[in-house]
């Protein structure tokens, strides 16, 4: 009789494992796929980040303002992590894009000793979000026109100002809500002040070394 149950018990492991298998395959490709695309978006990137990093720490004012194709992928945890003091993130993954367009006089101001106010022209911001089962999309689109506050090399207040904000209703309805919080209270200010020094600190001293010197 035990003999008779074990074997059972094992049938039914195996079974399991059939079913399950493809799954968890599935699983590991489409993880694997997100980390290739990550890693592409990162180094499509860097080229735009020396050009930031450049006119901010060796404070080039002179020449263009700098424009550049951004898009970036952030993971369902890494946005849930980041937003958890703040919202609730409904959704998986996502995915923006934007074309950049940054006044060099801006940058190169970022490092100076006492305070300014850098106002950043308008951007429009295009994001797909992942569902949570990871089975559909929704789509997004909104603008920003950033003010971000510095004094000594630091920025110490940022307001994005969210505003036309487009896509799909479940996607408009959520962002919609947030974004209004956002612009009268500044949930996000801490974290978007602190992504802003992250960026022209530890993200930059990444690059300083490639930067041309004056």
């Amino acid at each position: 009789m035990e003999h008779m149950r074990a074997m059972a018990i094992c049938r039914h492991a195996a079974l399991a494992a059939l079913i399950l298998a493809p799954s968890v395959v599935l699983a590991q490709a489409v993880d694997h796929e997100l980390e290739q695309r990550i890693a592409q978006e990162k180094a499509d990137r860097r080229d735009c980040k020396l050009r930031v990093c450049d006119a901010a720490l060796n404070k080039r004012a002179a020449g263009e303002d700098i424009t550049c194709k951004v898009v970036r992928t952030w993971r369902a945890k890494e946005i849930e992590e980041t937003l958890k003091e703040s919202i609730a993130w409904p959704f998986g993954n996502a995915q923006c894009s934007a074309d950049i367009d940054l006044p060099r006089k801006a940058l190169a101001n970022v490092f100076a000793n006492g305070e300014f106010e850098a106002a950043i022209p308008k951007h429009r911001i295009d994001c797909a979000l992942d569902q949570k089962n990871g089975k559909g999309k929704y789509s997004i689109s909104f603008t920003i026109l950033p003010v971000i506050t510095f004094k000594d090399g630091m920025a110490v207040k940022a307001r994005m100002n969210w505003a036309d904000i487009q896509g799909s209703a479940v996607a408009r309805g959520a962002a919609w809500s947030t974004a209004k919080l956002d612009n009268y209270f500044g949930i996000f200010e801490r974290i978007i002040v602190k992504a802003i020094n992250d960026f022209f600190g530890p993200h930059c001293d990444e690059v300083k070394g490639e930067l041309k010197k004056k």
